[in-house]
């Protein structure tokens, strides 16, 4: 089956429903390509900074979004084992959105046929006589647009069509995941970060029961990358063995958090020189994807929602 569309976003996340609500806003019609069978979020939560908020109210979803998180009102870096305390300067407003929270309340602000589930996009070329994009799906069929947006995250297809080379690989990894507090967790409302060598602990506190933290870490070999990815109990019990000096709230924070939850992430990049050299897109193609430098992803959010508001 062919088809012809205007505009079509390659990707039903954070990033492609942004850019979807964003072009209805302003009255332009356009259809969301999502490869699984329902709304899904890759990772737990997202630290929505002050530039994710303004495009958050920009898209009309930023006062239901702030019910579903609490703000924090400060920060603090924890050197370990001495004890030594520095400030962290939010700068404006930071909450901790479940990504799922986000990306219900996008896809609620959408006309209801605007996302195509179970649909992938398995490769994009420009048609020889229109000079037009053809995206060639899973199932044979094929849709003709003037415009395609690539929001389909570090391994994008549309990416390949703009010229973009393959996403390179850090020597780190993150682990998240969330922790419930059933009598509450008796936090302070503020951005904690430890750090101990190669190891760093952060954590942010959603709601008065449920923290979110995450943990970056260095590989120590080829194997425990292969083996620790695959099992989360494995994964989370090789962060507290490392955590010996860490206060003890700190690590039963990982110990005893939700197993479903706890998730393992590689963390990508693209050179900034090569970024700023296609700026984005080529044609009637436009691509957003991890940032430059992707090492902090676990940190800061925004990003992709603010680059999804147009006009």
């Amino acid at each position: 089956m062919s088809e012809e569309r205007d505009i079509v976003v390659v990707g039903g996340g954070i990033c492609g429903l942004a850019t979807g609500l964003a072009l209805h806003r302003k009255g332009i019609q356009s259809l969301v390509l999502e490869r699984s069978e329902t709304l899904r979020a890759t990772g737990s939560a997202i630290i929505m900074q002050p530039n994710g908020w303004r495009a958050l109210d920009q898209l009309g979803v930023g006062p239901k979004l702030r019910k579903t998180a609490i703000a924090m009102e400060g920060g603090r870096i924890v050197s370990i084992p001495d004890g030594k305390q520095g400030p962290i300067l939010l700068g404006g407003e930071v909450r901790c959105l479940r990504r799922m929270d986000l990306i219900n309340v996008l896809a609620e602000g959408l006309p209801s046929n605007t996302v195509r589930f179970g649909c992938r996009v398995v490769s994009v070329e420009l048609d020889p006589t229109t000079s037009r994009p053809l995206l060639h799906l899973d199932d044979g069929g094929t849709i003709k647009a003037k415009v395609v947006i690539g929001c389909d995250g570090v391994h994008s297809v549309v990416a390949n069509i703009v010229g973009l080379n393959k996403t390179g690989l850090y020597p780190t990894y993150v682990t998240r995941g969330f922790t419930r507090y059933e009598n509450g967790h008796g936090l302070a409302n503020e951005f904690v970060v430890m750090r101990k060598d190669e190891l760093q602990l952060g954590w942010l506190p959603i709601d008065d029961r449920l923290v979110y933290w995450f943990v970056t870490r260095n590989w120590t070999s080829p194997e425990s990358r292969a083996t620790l990815s695959k099992d989360p109990m494995l994964l989370r019990s090789s962060i507290v063995k490392a955590m010996n000096d860490f206060p003890t709230e700190a690590i039963q924070m990982v110990s005893g958090s939700d197993l479903a939850t706890v998730q393992y992430t590689e963390l990508r990049y693209r050179p900034p020189w090569e970024e700023r050299c296609h700026r984005g897109g080529r044609g009637r193609h436009a691509c957003d994807g991890p940032v430059p430098c992707t090492r902090w992803r676990c940190l800061v959010g925004g990003r992709g929602c603010a680059r999804s508001v147009l006009g």
